[in-house]
């Protein structure tokens, strides 16, 4: 319905009343002429106006303006002040692989708005790269945990603000369904993309956005029209509506007072303290969306409710009045009434002892919030003014009205109109009468006092709310009581924070606490195999449904997927030893959506760490024997254990410095028996790969075996080690590892060299391996079966690496305190053995043990892995034993001469006892033992006359 055809509306709605009190003469029926007619800012709602079950129209609309609609015949709203619309998706495509791009073009509503101020992506505010601009494309800034994923943006968005000169999508224009026409010209719209993240968007994503709305005309105080500007002004915002041709009332100005609606908006920006240490606020604000499929006459009537307005059409203007403070301009008295009159007051159906209000709350997310007065706990108010005891006044009948007010967005604001509404209501006396013709400057909202004897008026004051020019020249006035008080802006109790919400978001997870990465040697199907193990501290998130575990080769590129579920514990089987690997782990919602990443690596150490030390090595000796036992290793990798022995007694035995006993003793045995020896064994367990354990574990025997050794030579090489070298240096009495660089070989300059002077000039110089032969051969003199011995004094040292050199925090060496070098270099002897010092045995790795020869060669072997490490040996022998041997003979006859006893293997010395037993021998017999070699010896037996003769002997021999 149109401005023009109100007056019924109107006329229903400031009827004279149901209770009619007359005073002298009744009232003559009168014919209007001409009547002046106004839109005013309150009437009593129809009845109900909250259904029983349900929501209202009103909550329906401003939901809806929330929501994302799909349409292309859909209203679009009109905003003024500030809003948060969903607006209506006008168009929607996909792009990219698989669809990974999603475009949508949301109109949000009329334009040209001012700016939008903040866009929510499934009710989760976005940060922005940049601030949103006009026709400017901006991405998600970094910090964005909801959308800024794998480092990238998820969203990109172009606003514009809906001028009419406005140009395409820049965005959309990139598919070739959206073309250079495609302006939207006078729509505010959003041209946004999204790209595809199962973790972040479950569907269509829902789309809001803060919009600062339409620029309006305002008025200077000399009526001058201003550029249109961001405004939240109730008059400039009403009368930029009733003047747009495309979704107002389309009125000239010519039709227009402007003075009215600059006098208005001065009143609307008048100052309140909302609440005690408040900062003040304008008495009115219009924050709406105004529904452009709604009529004409409703819209502008929600502009007047938020703002007490009248909007009067006289003398071929509108005018707009606001309703406040203000003084009579005339008093008519019982001089100037004609007729009669009617007085009524108000009925239950317009009286109230509650009023609440609804309106938008953007502290609520935009959602309708209500407000009342009296408020709940009104008992800081006056007596009079407590809902009790009005509601006392009243019958004890609860008088309650309901109001709407789709343009407030202020609590403040509402609760004042929820008072004025209530105390309107309770002292609002209608008064109708006729006036002489000398009234006829009065207008629509103009104060006047009324002096009536018969009502006992004083100068009361009274608003007009319409006016009836009649036949006769009189003018009917229809009046309303007016108080000041009513209008007197009282302080408000400060609104209570809405809480946060403490439920949790089902679709932001929270990521895993921890992933620890180790790894194992297994027994898989009776094969051992390296295992990577993860253990994966829980999310505190309650909606994990599952954990995704994903692992890769740190050179790979793409991570393979190991596990989805709900363990904290995975194991991936055959890993790589001394690669390494990343793994990463994710929780999963119940909902699908995925946390961050938490990430891990590990280099893998599997078969190329060390077995474990040897456990409760013990030692028996029996006889000549040393029975030597220990538990076995768990390792799954063990190849076979190395036992070695040092002659030290002291506790002073070290890996290093013994020799080789038994190389190999082979699993799964856990004892071994040797020859018995004074000193130290020493065991270490071996792996497949050939690591030694780390520590090895000694024994220390001080009990000797029966049989007698005896020393034969030693064969010390030091001081002087003046045996032939071969890449090796002798450097204050120790071998060394030689350099294979030569000083003068180095190119560049002196200083320019990298390394320590000591090591060369470039580092990792040194020969891998080097030998030293004994200066030399051992002559037994014989072939003879020999216990042989030997000794080596040995200790490391790495010519590239000292502590000053090294660079970073001293915590963060992935080195030994005491350094790697024993670890990558190692010196041992080796021995070859000859029967005739021309055809010698290969040289092998030298063990104590007994060899049988009479030739016995040794060389040194020094090696290097690092090429930096070196041994340094300083003690280097080889000790021969011989242990006594026992010849013997029974039953031999002699002869009347000389008898030779022969030895089948000759002994080493001559220095051997020989024991004579002669059978059957006559008195003053007695024998001669003569001529002892290494090969046997001579006998003679004598009879008392010193006379050779013949006798039957026993003989043992025993020596070395």
């Amino acid at each position: 319905m149109g401005l023009g055809s109100i007056g019924g509306f109107v006329r229903s709605a400031v009827s004279a009343g149901t209770k009619i009190l007359t005073g002298g003469k009744g009232i003559n029926p009168v014919v209007a002429l001409v009547a002046t007619i106004a839109i005013s800012w309150i009437f009593r709602p129809k009845k109900p106006e909250i259904p029983d079950f349900g929501t209202s129209a009103y909550e329906d609309f401003e939901k809806g303006v929330l929501l994302n609609k799909q349409s292309n015949d859909a209203s679009i709203p009109v905003v003024y002040g500030e809003r948060l619309i969903g607006g209506t998706r006008v168009f929607v495509e996909t792009s990219g692989t698989d669809n990974t791009y999603l475009y949508i073009c949301l109109v949000l509503s009329e334009g040209e708005i001012n700016d939008i101020t903040e866009i929510r992506i499934d009710d989760k505010v976005v940060t922005w790269a940049s601030d949103l601009a006009d026709n400017t494309a901006v991405e998600v800034n970094s910090s964005d945990s909801n959308f800024y994923k794998d480092s990238e943006s998820l969203i990109r968005v172009e606003p514009h603000y809906g001028s009419d000169g406005q140009s395409a999508s820049t965005l959309l224009s990139t598919l070739s369904s959206w073309g250079s026409n495609h302006k939207l010209s006078g729509l505010a719209y959003l041209a946004i993309r999204f790209k595809w993240n199962q973790d972040v968007f479950a569907g269509v994503p829902k789309i809001q956005a803060k919009v600062q709305g339409k620029k309006v005309v305002t008025l200077a105080s000399n009526l001058s029209e201003q550029t249109a500007s961001f405004s939240t002004n109730p008059a400039f915002c009403l009368l930029d509506y009733l003047r747009n041709t495309r979704y107002g009332k389309g009125l000239t100005t010519s039709e227009i007072d402007l003075q009215s609606f600059y006098d208005a908006s001065q009143v609307c920006v008048t100052q309140v303290t909302p609440y005690s240490g408040g900062s003040d606020i304008n008495i009115f604000d219009t924050n709406t969306a105004v529904d452009t499929s709604s009529s004409i006459i409703d819209n502008v009537r929600e502009f007047l409710k938020g703002c007490r307005g009248y909007l009067p059409y006289s003398a071929g203007k509108y005018q707009l009045i606001i309703e406040t403070t203000g003084s009579a301009s005339i008093t008519l008295t019982e001089d100037n009434i004609v007729g009669g009159y009617n007085l009524s007051s108000p009925d239950k159906n317009s009286k109230f002892n509650r009023v609440i209000c609804s309106f938008v709350n953007p502290d609520r997310n935009f959602q309708i919030d209500e407000v009342q007065f009296p408020p709940i706990d009104d008992s800081g108010l006056p007596s009079a003014d407590r809902h009790a005891t009005m509601k006392t006044a009243d019958g004890g009948f609860l008088l309650e009205g309901r109001f709407d007010f789709k343009t407030i967005t202020s609590p403040y604001q509402a609760e004042e109109m929820a008072e004025i509404i209530l105390r309107r209501s309770r002292d609002a006396l209608s008064l109708s009468i006729n006036v002489a013709f000398n009234s006829y400057d009065l207008a629509i909202g103009d104060i006047v006092n009324i002096t009536h004897s018969s009502l006992g008026f004083s100068a009361k004051p009274f608003r007009v709310l319409s006016m009836t020019f009649n036949e006769d020249f009189t003018v009917g006035l229809n009046l309303v009581e007016h108080q000041d008080s009513h209008y007197s802006f009282a302080s408000k109790t400060q609104a209570t924070a809405v809480p946060s919400t403490t439920l949790p978001n089902p679709f932001t997870v929270q990521p895993p606490a921890s992933v620890t990465l180790t790894d194992q040697l297994i027994q898989y199907n009776e094969t051992p195999l390296t295992a990577l193990d993860i253990a994966i501290g829980a999310s505190p998130d309650s909606f994990v449904d599952y954990y995704q575990v994903e692992y890769k080769l740190s050179t790979d590129s793409d991570f393979i997927i190991h596990s989805q579920g709900s363990g904290l514990f995975q194991r991936v089987l055959n890993v790589i030893d001394e690669s390494t690997y990343d793994v990463r782990v994710k929780a999963v919602s119940s909902f699908g959506s995925s946390s961050s990443y938490v990430t891990a690596q590990r280099k893998i150490i599997g078969a190329i760490a060390p077995p474990s030390d040897v456990e409760d090595l013990s030692c028996n000796i029996s006889g000549q024997e040393a029975h030597l036992g220990w538990t076995a290793i768990p390792d799954l990798d063990l190849s076979h254990y190395n036992l070695r022995y040092s002659t030290a007694t002291d506790g002073s035995a070290d890996w290093q410095n013994s020799v080789s006993l038994v190389e190999k003793i082979s699993r799964p045995a856990t004892s071994i028996s040797v020859p018995a020896r004074v000193g130290t064994y020493l065991i270490k367990a071996v792996d497949k790969l050939g690591n030694f354990s780390s520590n090895a574990t000694a024994v220390i025997s001080n009990v000797t075996s029966t049989l007698n050794f005896n020393a034969v030579t030693t064969q010390s090489e030091n001081p002087s080690f003046a045996g032939s070298k071969s890449n090796l240096i002798l450097t204050d009495s120790t071998l060394r590892l030689d350099s294979s660089e030569l000083f003068d070989s180095a190119s560049g300059n002196f200083d320019d060299g990298t390394g320590l002077f000591d090591s060369g000039v470039q580092s990792a110089d040194l020969f891998p391996s080097g030998t030293y032969d004994f200066a030399n051969v051992i002559d037994i003199g014989a072939k003879h079966t020999l216990r042989v011995t030997a000794s080596i004094i040995q200790t490391s040292d790495n010519l590239d690496d000292v502590f000053d050199s090294r660079s970073g925090n001293f915590d963060d060496q992935p080195s030994n305190f005491d350094g790697d070098t024993p670890a990558n270099c190692n010196a041992h002897i080796e021995i070859a053995t000859s029967d005739d010092n021309v055809t010698y045995t290969s040289f092998q790795n030298f063990v104590i043990g007994d060899y049988t020869a009479r030739y016995l060669k040794f060389k040194l072997v020094m090696t290097s892995s690092d090429l930096s490490s070196t041994p340094v040996v300083s003690g280097l022998s080889v000790t021969v034993d011989m242990p006594d041997r026992i010849f013997s003979g029974n039953d031999i006859s002699s002869g009347a001469g000389t008898k030779t006893v022969t030895f089948t293997n000759p002994y080493k010395s001559v220095n051997y006892a020989v024991g004579i037993t002669g059978e059957n021998l006559a008195t003053g017999d007695f024998f001669v033992v003569e001529n002892k070699t290494v090969n046997g010896f001579d006998l003679t037996f004598k009879n008392s006359s010193g006379t050779n003769v013949s006798r039957t002997f026993d003989f043992i021999a025993k020596g070395f």
